[in-house]
């Protein structure tokens, strides 16, 4: 028999055969699917891996955006199954949405979930929802020895994200975010005084409004504050807040942050008791008492920041990277592309397993 070459396929001379033309592939030069050879394709996936676009790669590859895209899918998805021993390592987990996406005609939002590993500052992976079960069936799916090691759970205060911990790593200490607390108390300090400045005043906050002049100040730490600016907040106070209101709001939101700077485990639950307690009075605004009924619920989750010192930060920061590889890319469609993309980058992976 003899062969013919045809363009890119071979090409039978026996008229009799029934295959006419077919393909041969060779795998060690370059994987099933793959338009690049083996090495240029593990080079453009360690560039993509650096930060750099698909467009610049293909420019000095010479080639087109979609070869390189899939190439970087192929060995990039191989890469991050094959590196297990990512995940070695890891005792404290975080978990935040980001969003993935906007579809439709009303730009309906579209979010996905970061897994990270909070003590390592490393993405472990992304799930294309913030939906319990898929969240769940993520960490079902983890290997046993993975979920055993895993000994704190950050999260902000998200039913969704709580309910994940305690179904599929019962034995992990769920830890709130400081950061989200001390902005649920700011927000509280906020509230009040547009309240207070509408019950006084009839309309929202003006230029030459008492309240208005200090809603920026109210909302920093006391010992940011220098002389001046504290004479202002108590000078002003006195002329919007006569029934003292935003006074209660702000010791209330001072003594949140006294709570986290508290080195004794024993002198925090006492004072996260007595903030509970305080907000707790039917004297108080509404805004905080519902303040005190949230960290009523999250009580134990709350204090238990004192003992595992650990925080959500590292995932809000590793969200910021993600969403740097989607302006990179000027947004994604296609969530495979958004997920390999973003564990390239942020994901740490050994790259000598690609090797």
């Amino acid at each position: 028999m003899k062969l013919k070459w045809k363009k890119h396929r071979i090409a039978c001379n026996n008229r009799s055969c029934p295959v006419e033309t077919f393909t041969l592939g060779d795998h060690p030069i370059a994987a099933k699917g793959c338009r690049l050879t083996t090495r240029a394709a593990k080079w453009a996936t360690k560039q993509i891996g650096e930060g750099r676009t698909i467009r610049d790669v293909a420019k000095e590859l010479g080639c087109s955006w979609g070869v390189v895209s899939r190439a970087v899918n192929i060995y990039g998805t191989a890469l991050i199954e094959a590196d297990r021993k990512r995940l070695k390592d890891t005792k404290a987990v975080g978990l935040d949405e980001t969003l993935f996406v906007k579809r439709g005609k009303f730009k309906e939002k579209h979010w996905s979930t970061s897994v990270v590993d909070v003590q390592n500052s490393q993405l472990i992976d992304i799930v294309p929802t913030r939906n319990f079960v898929e969240v769940a069936g993520f960490f079902d799916k983890t290997p046993e020895h993975f979920k055993a090691n895993v000994s704190y759970a950050a999260l902000d205060m998200s039913q969704t994200y709580s309910a994940v911990f305690s179904q599929m790593l019962p034995n992990a200490t769920q830890v709130v975010d400081r950061f989200h607390l001390i902005r649920l108390a700011n927000a509280v300090v906020d509230q009040v005084r547009r309240r207070v400045q509408y019950q006084q005043l009839g309309h929202r906050g003006r230029r030459g409004d008492p309240l208005f002049g200090i809603r920026k100040l109210l909302v920093m730490r006391s010992d940011h504050l220098d002389e001046k600016m504290t004479e202002k907040i108590q000078s002003l106070l006195s002329f919007g807040d006569p029934d003292g209101e935003i006074a209660l709001a702000y010791a209330l939101k001072e003594a949140v942050h006294t709570f986290y700077e508290s080195s004794d485990f024993s002198s925090a639950k006492e004072l996260l008791g007595e903030i509970t307690a305080h907000c707790a009075k039917k004297s108080m605004p509404e805004e905080i008492r519902r303040l005190g009924r949230t960290i009523k619920k999250w009580f134990d989750k709350i204090l238990a920041y004192h003992w595992a010192r650990i925080t959500n930060a590292p995932t809000e920061g590793l969200n910021n990277l993600i969403k740097r590889v989607k302006r990179t890319a000027y947004g994604f469609s296609n969530f495979e592309n958004f997920r390999v993309r973003a564990l390239l980058y942020a994901g740490k992976p050994n790259w000598r397993v690609l090797d």
